[in-house]
């Protein structure tokens, strides 16, 4: 694993620590493992619903309304 990767997997645990906590970070992380979980296939219904701005900003405004999520990160594509 390259020093590049290292630092993502650092920073990303840190991420999903500091804002799911200890506990669900370790069950986020080990339902990806055991359900075989792919990202690729599913970041791709996301893409595939994307033709124009437009399409990109009511997928936005959509996902901030539905997220649970109580910080301020921005939808990430």
């Amino acid at each position: 694993m390259s020093i590049n990767s290292i630092e993502v997997i650092d920073r990303g645990l840190r991420c999903l620590s500091a804002n799911m906590g200890v506990r669900e970070t370790e069950i986020f992380i080990s339902t990806l493992l055991r359900e075989k979980f792919d990202y690729t296939r599913w970041r791709q219904s996301f893409v595939d619903s994307i033709a124009t701005f437009e399409d990109l900003d009511a997928l936005l405004k959509q996902t901030k309304e539905q997220s649970q999520f109580g910080g301020n990160a921005d939808v990430v594509l």
